[in-house]
Formats: C-alpha cells, sequence, structure tokens
C-alpha cells in the first residue's frame, strides 16, 4: 500500500467517524424532541376530554333544569341562558 492510499483511506475513516457521531446526536436530539411532543399531545388530549365532559355536564344540567326550578337559577347566575325546549313531535 502506498502512502498516499493510506492517508486517503486515514481520511475516510475520520469522516465516517465523524458523521456517525453527529448521527448519533441528532439522534438524541430528536429523541428528546419526540418526548416533549408526546407530553405537549397527552395535555391537548386532557384538556380536549374536559371540554367534552364540560359540554355533556352541561347538557345534563341543562335537561334537569327543565324541571327543576334551582338549576334553571343557578345556570341563569353564571351566565347560561336556556332555550325552551321544543315539545317532541309525534313520530309518523
Amino acid at each position: 500500500m502506498r502512502r498516499w492510499q493510506f492517508l486517503l483511506l486515514l481520511v475516510l475513516g475520520i469522516v465516517c467517524i465523524c458523521l456517525s457521531v453527529v448521527a448519533i446526536v441528532f439522534a438524541g436530539e430528536n429523541q428528546k424532541l419526540q418526548n416533549e411532543i408526546q407530553l405537549q399531545q397527552a395535555t391537548i388530549n386532557k384538556g380536549a376530554l374536559s371540554q367534552q365532559i364540560g359540554a355533556n355536564l352541561l347538557r345534563e344540567m341543562a335537561a334537569v333544569a327543565q324541571s327543576d326550578e334551582r338549576m334553571r337559577n343557578l345556570l341563569k347566575d353564571n351566565g347560561y341562558n336556556l332555550a325552551p325546549q321544543p315539545a317532541a313531535s309525534p313520530s309518523p
């Protein structure tokens, strides 16, 4: 093996090692970012679930308020105006 061949292979080996280190560092950073995104997504999902529960609870409270004066007053005191429910029409 000639000297220039040895030096060429040595430089290529060093370049490969450097690129491997860069790839490992980027993989670690990518994993950290993925973990952060998963935590954010979990928080978003909890918020969406809370919103759904709140809407369902309010719907149930409005249904109860149709026959319960205290519930109706409670909802009005907190800014929820109830529209009267239309009478159920008979199905043909």
